[in-house]
């Protein structure tokens, strides 16, 4: 897979990452703040929701190394690196393996003029 085709890939899928966890979890909270008509149930509901959100971006995380495992060519130890980054912080595990990504890309080509 070319370098373009990986950056519109994970460009999209972090945009629905971050508009999924940055976005809709803050205000999704919010909205059910001002909906409540039970405020003695809120911090027991506010658990739940938490933990639903919680659930979530550890499943989101999980789809993206799984993206991350099956887009990596060479199985390296620093690939394995990425995928255990990218458990923890979506955003940096993804920025990391679009920059190896364009390394190894570039790397080849200059490997491939100096045998020229």
């Amino acid at each position: 897979m070319n370098i373009k085709n990986l950056l519109t890939k994970y460009s999209i899928l972090l945009l629905i990452y971050i508009g999924l966890i940055r976005f809709v979890k803050p205000y999704g909270l919010q909205l059910y703040y001002t909906l409540h008509s039970q405020p003695d149930m809120m911090p027991e509901d506010v658990r739940t929701i938490q933990s639903a959100f919680i659930t979530i971006t550890f499943l989101l995380n999980l789809i993206l190394s799984i993206f991350i495992i099956v887009d990596s060519k060479q199985k390296r130890t620093i690939d394995w690196l990425i995928v255990i980054i990218t458990l923890f912080s979506a955003e940096t595990g993804i920025a990391l393996f679009l920059i190896w990504q364009i390394y190894k890309e570039l790397n080849k080509k200059y490997e491939a003029q100096q045998k020229i």
